[in-house]
């Protein structure tokens, strides 16, 4: 065990989860020493809510870490030996937006698939990449950035192409897999559970294996079922078990569903209705209490109008310092898993520990190929000398169709957010296995830029262009 003790930053530390990530810090306290945990945010107020809110958690559980706030991204992670990422550009605002405009061309609405994932990326990688710098100027030689923000795969991708740092990207998904599993099969060693990852960050798939043993099939049978009984909402996110058949792998996730019934998931997901959220609430009641008996989602409501009615009660709470808060948050919002899925991995680096995690990270040869300097979601093993990617056998041709296609849309929209280039974004989305029409994807594209322009500076030469009832020149 690593007896020194870090210097831990988390920028975006304004974020709801951010008590998912002191939980963790304190079940590890034991084993992973941390000094000082710097908290920045650039909204003042929704970073003296959560900050407050953890520094009583770690007040009551005895926890003599320091904790400091700040606005300042250098101060934040000058000497760090890790900083977490957690930012939002644009907020429940921009996500509105990325969500609802699409579809009005015929294109999904959605946060992190394209074309409202392609914005969002727009949004994020510029102020990724001014975090990278300054990681690369002031913090320690060897600091990891260690990424919980979306679009997690193209946040990679840019990192991979445009930084010089450690780091790895995170989805909660395959975290939330495994621990379903050890919860299926009754398995108190978590090492017996072994889940098999690969693919794109929201394109991937899985196999599991119990003891070493390929459950797969039945395993997705079986997770079916218990998702059905303990979290109804993510039952409803999974394929039908014939699909599973047919590709050998378990798709992973609702994102899975556009690539392979395109029509019926665009129209569950723009007819999408508050009565989910509802249904969601009554689940939680038994973590959360009586602290969402009077919200009421409206019927017609979208996924962030709705997912923005939960995070106002959850700031209310947290500036009562109310623990039910944190519950609120993790379990109505998909965040549950996150903190766990970052701060394992950190120790897992810091301690030397030999785990299996599967990050967004450069393939290095993982996929057969499939160019080695290309960021994908695999499994990796990893430990006090970095991130090691494992070598899968060669995956099916329509797998691998899919995975081309989504990797040329996501180095293309790197391309465009860092260059602010109409023409790379445009081709992106043409790219994209999810956009059927260049048409569409011009219109959406040109209407979300329009929209969100306060928050895509890079485009001002474009978006005045398409203002002005011009073509966009760059």
């Amino acid at each position: 065990m690593n007896t020194d003790e870090m210097v831990l930053a988390n920028i975006g530390s304004g974020s709801s989860y951010l008590p998912d990530i002191a939980e963790m810090l304190i079940e590890r306290r034991e084993i992973m020493k941390v000094a000082e945990w710097r908290l920045m945010d650039i909204d003042e107020y929704r970073l003296n809510c959560t900050g407050r809110y953890v520094k009583k958690m770690f007040a009551d559980a005895g926890m003599d870490t320091v904790i400091t706030m700040t606005t300042d991204l250098e101060e934040a992670v000058r000497s760090c030996d890790y900083v977490i990422t957690t930012i939002r550009p644009g907020m429940s605002d921009g996500r509105n937006l990325d969500e609802t405009i699409p579809f009005k061309h015929g294109l999904i609405g959605q946060e992190t698939t394209a074309p409202g994932g392609m914005i969002m990326g727009l949004k994020t990688i510029p102020a990724m990449l001014e975090i990278a710098h300054a990681i690369e100027r002031v913090a320690k030689p060897d600091c990891y950035l260690v990424n919980l923000a979306n679009p997690s795969g193209m946040i990679g991708e840019a990192l991979e192409r445009y930084a010089n740092i450690r780091y790895a990207c995170l989805c909660n998904g395959p975290t939330v897999i495994r621990k379903a599993m050890q919860a299926i099969y009754g398995q108190e060693d978590p090492d017996d559970v072994f889940v098999e990852v690969i693919g794109l960050n929201h394109l991937i798939w899985c196999k599991v294996f119990v003891k070493g043993e390929d459950r797969t099939d039945e395993a997705f049978e079986r997770l079916l079922e218990w998702s059905a009984e303990n979290i109804p909402a993510l039952r409803r996110e999974f394929v039908e078990p014939a699909l599973e058949k047919f590709i050998g792998y378990i798709p992973m996730g609702p994102y899975l569903e556009f690539y392979y019934d395109f029509d019926t998931n665009f129209n569950d997901l723009q007819n999408y209705s508050g009565n989910h959220w509802d249904s969601m609430l009554s689940h939680v009641r038994k973590n959360v209490g009586d602290v969402c008996d009077d919200l009421v989602m409206p019927e017609s409501a979208t996924r962030s109008e709705c997912v923005r009615i939960i995070e106002k009660r959850t700031f209310e709470l947290y500036e009562k310092l109310d623990p039910r808060a944190y519950q609120l948050a993790c379990n109505t919002r998909g965040g549950k898993g996150y903190g766990e899925a970052g701060i394992t991995l950190i120790n897992a680096l810091w301690n030397n520990t030999n785990e299996v995690f599967s990050p967004d990270v450069a393939s290095m040869g993982c996929i057969q190929e499939f160019d080695p300097k290309c960021v994908c979601t695999t499994t990796s093993l990893v430990n006090a000398a970095g991130i090691h990617p494992m070598c899968f056998p060669k995956l099916p041709g329509h797998m691998m169709a899919k995975i081309y296609a989504a990797k040329e849309y996501e180095k293309l929209a790197v391309e465009a957010a860092v260059t602010g280039s109409y023409h790379a974004a445009l081709e992106a989305l043409v790219c994209n296995p999810l956009v059927n029409s260049y048409y569409k994807a011009k219109a959406a594209l040109n209407e979300l830029l329009v929209a969100e322009k306060q928050w895509l500076p890079n485009f001002a030469e474009a978006i005045a262009a398409i203002e002005a009832g011009e073509e966009p020149k760059n």
